[in-house]
Order: structure tokens, then C-alpha cells, then sequence
């Protein structure tokens, strides 16, 4: 990321000289418009990278059969290269080719040597394959065992010729594609991940409807009754989102310990019932207030009261909206790690982003299964935005009702 803002620090640099370069001449809008245009579009293409590239990273990781998460080098600004082609292997899994032979192939190999060759031992399979040269010629072989100081190859065509040879080094590895799928069913095996999807499906259902029944209730009540106070009431809500989430930590953890709530999900669930998140409230707000109030005269006259006005006539029109906050709320708390941490001690009740971090600690020397786990547990909310994602910008957008 410092190589990054480095990059982007000179662009910015070079185009800016490059435009007071051309000051002498007339600068019109157009080719100042376009030269932001520019910068713009660069500084995309970077935090796209930066964002996208740790996904496939991971997605890279998760079939790879590398066990031991590598070491992070010291990054210096002469190996950049180096480090943007590393960078690009990481993406896919290439590493050391492996093959199968059978048994009576190897059995076979081994009978024929000689006994005056030295001690003997066998690999077991698969077997790694490496480019030998062999009279003059690069074969790739697969070593199949050891006798005396030297390794026995074995071709890995239908010929199944042995050589005797030197041992060979790392870099003569064969290198190639390999996608080690087993890696998601082991992690599933390894790791409680079911309870976790329960524990959070738990979470995430309880905290949808009551975000969804408190902020509509609210905001029914900022954008259709007039009463004195309401625009300053309304901003001293909105005021709240300026405050973080650790200023009221504290407090609140005092309250929820006193009321022996430490420990259950109550903590993590109460709050959403009592309109905890003023972004959904104004959200809901903004889009009601988009609704024509002769909506509501007509319903009067039919005899609906306040309440048969909201959930016969504004809620089915807020479909969108609804499914906004359904959205955004189901993702957050599929997600949350910070307040689980806090308010939960048992870890049969810990939720998804928790149970990872369990899983962490518990196979740390393994990349590949991490990274397997957190793609598994990536599918529903990506799935969620895949589906709803037109609901999802068209309640972002607040849009009114069209005749």
C-alpha cells in the first residue's frame, strides 16, 4: 500500500506539472475536465487493485496444498518488481508438479538396481517431478526414491525408464496448476462451522426485523406527524452517527453486566429494537417523505387509523427501501466480530467472523484452510448482494413513487 500511495503521489505530481506546463496557453474546461478525468480514472485502478487483489489472493489460497503461510519479505523499493511478480503468483496455486505411478512400476525400478548400489529407500506418492538433464537433454522425472547418495528417477511417460542422477535443488521443481479442492471439505470438517452459521443466522434474524420494525416505526413518525421539535429531534438522531461506536462502549457494557446480560445475545440483539441505527431510520424517513400525502387522506377516508396507513399503504410501496436495510443489516451482523467478541465468552455460541478467528488460532500454520473457510463463509453475503443488488441501489437512491 505505501508502494501504492507513493505511485499515485508522483502521477498526481507529473500531471499536475503537466498542466501548469501548459498554462502560457489558453486552458479550457474541456481539457481541465478531461485531465481529472484522468487522475480520477488512475486512482480507481489502484484502490481496485488494492481491494481486489487480496480476494484473489485468498480465493488463490483456498485450493492451494501449501500448508505454511509464508513469511511477509522487507519490502524495498529496488525489489518492486520482484514483489508485483510474486504478487501475480500468489494469485493462482503454481507449484510443484506431482504425479502417480503404480506400484508395480516402482516395485519393478527397485528390483533391477543392483545391490552393490547402496542403501535404498522409496518416496511415497505422489511423486515430484523435476527437469533432469540426462545426456544432454532436460527430462522431466519423477523421483521415486534414493539409493546410496544418489536420487532414482522415473519417467513419467508410459515408457517408465529409471535413471540414477544427482539430487536435484528446489528450482528444478516442475512447477504447474494444481487445485487441491479437498481443502473445503476438510476445513468444514475440522472447524465447528456449522454451529457458527446457525449461531449467526440467529443474529442476523433477529437484528433484521428489529431493525427493520423499529426504523420504520420511527421513521413513520418523523416524516408523517407534525409535532414541535420534530426537525430538531430528527438532527439530534442524525447527530449520533458522528459519535463511534467505542464512546458508548464502555457505558454500555456496564449496563448490560448489571442486567446479567453478559455472556447471551441479548447484548447483541435488544438494541436493534429500539431504532439503535439512525442511518436506517433516515433512510426510511427520506423515503416516506417521497411518498404523496394523498396516500394517506385516501386511506383516512376509507377508515384506516395511524397504524393501518403504515402497513396498508407506505410499507407495500417500500419494498425497495425495506430490502436496503434487510440487506445492509444481515451483512453486518453476518460480519461482526467486534461486539461478539465483547458481550459472548462461550464459544458454542461464538458467530461466524469469531469461529474464524478460533479456527485461526487453531491451524495458524495452515494457510490453505484458512483461507478456504473464509471463502465458504464469503458465499452468503456475496449471494445476498448478487440477488437483491437491483433492490439494493434503487432503496440506496430513494426514489418516489412514479405515476
Amino acid at each position: 500500500m505505501i508502494i501504492i500511495a507513493f505511485f499515485l503521489v508522483i502521477i498526481n505530481l507529473f500531471l499536475w506539472a503537466f498542466v501548469v506546463s501548459n498554462s502560457v496557453g489558453v486552458m479550457t474546461k474541456q481539457r481541465l475536465a478531461r485531465r481529472r478525468k484522468i487522475v480520477a480514472l488512475i486512482i480507481i485502478v489502484f484502490m481496485a487493485i488494492a481491494i481486489i487483489y487480496p480476494v484473489l489472493s485468498m480465493l488463490g489460497g483456498s485450493v492451494s496444498s501449501k500448508q505454511v503461510s509464508r513469511t511477509v519479505p522487507e519490502v524495498k523499493l529496488g525489489d518492486f518488481f520482484n514483489i508485483v511478480k510474486t504478487m501475480a503468483k500468489n494469485l493462482v496455486p503454481i507449484e510443484g508438479k506431482r504425479v502417480k505411478i503404480d506400484q508395480e512400476d516402482i516395485d519393478r525400478a527397485f528390483a533391477e538396481l543392483p545391490a552393490s548400489e547402496g542403501k535404498q529407500s522409496r518416496e511415497n506418492s505422489p511423486y515430484s517431478v523435476y527437469n533432469i538433464e540426462i545426456d544432454g537433454e532436460n527430462l522431466h522425472l519423477a523421483k521415486i526414491g534414493k539409493v546410496g547418495k544418489q536420487w532414482l528417477y522415473m519417467t513419467t511417460d508410459s515408457s517408465r525408464d529409471t535413471y540414477l542422477a544427482a539430487p536435484a535443488s528446489e528450482e528444478q521443481r516442475v512447477k504447474a496448476v494444481v487445485f487441491t479442492w479437498s481443502n473445503f471439505p476438510d476445513a468444514l470438517s475440522k472447524g465447528d462451522f456449522g454451529r457458527y452459521v446457525i449461531n449467526s443466522m440467529i443474529l442476523v434474524v433477529i437484528n433484521t426485523i428489529g431493525a427493520l420494525l423499529s426504523a420504520t416505526l420511527v421513521a413513520y413518525g418523523f416524516s408523517r406527524f407534525k409535532f414541535k421539535g420534530r426537525n430538531w429531534l430528527f438532527i439530534v438522531l442524525l447527530s449520533t452517527m458522528m459519535l463511534p461506536a467505542q464512546v458508548s462502549l464502555i457505558p454500555s457494557f456496564i449496563i448490560y453486566t448489571k442486567l446479567g446480560w453478559y455472556g447471551t445475545y441479548l447484548p447483541l440483539t435488544v438494541a436493534a429494537y429500539f431504532a439503535a441505527s439512525p442511518w436506517n431510520v433516515f433512510l426510511m424517513r427520506q423515503f416516506f417523505m417521497g411518498l404523496p400525502l394523498e396516500l394517506d387522506e385516501a386511506a383516512k377516508i376509507d377508515g384506516c387509523g395511524p397504524f393501518g396507513i403504515l402497513f396498508k399503504v407506505i410499507v407495500p410501496q417500500s419494498t425497495a427501501v425495506m430490502l436496503t436495510i434487510t440487506l445492509s443489516t444481515a451483512v453486518f451482523w453476518w460480519n461482526d466480530y467486534f461486539y461478539s467478541l465483547i458481550y459472548l465468552q462461550d464459544q458454542k455460541m461464538y458467530p461466524v467472523a469469531l469461529g474464524l478467528t478460533a479456527f485461526d488460532a487453531k491451524y495458524f500454520n495452515n494457510s490453505a484452510l484458512k483461507a478456504a473457510a473464509t471463502v465458504m463463509m464469503l458465499v452468503p453475503p456475496v449471494m445476498m448482494f448478487f440477488f437483491f443488488q437491483k433492490f439494493f441501489i434503487q432503496g440506496t437512491v430513494i426514489s418516489g413513487v412514479k405515476g
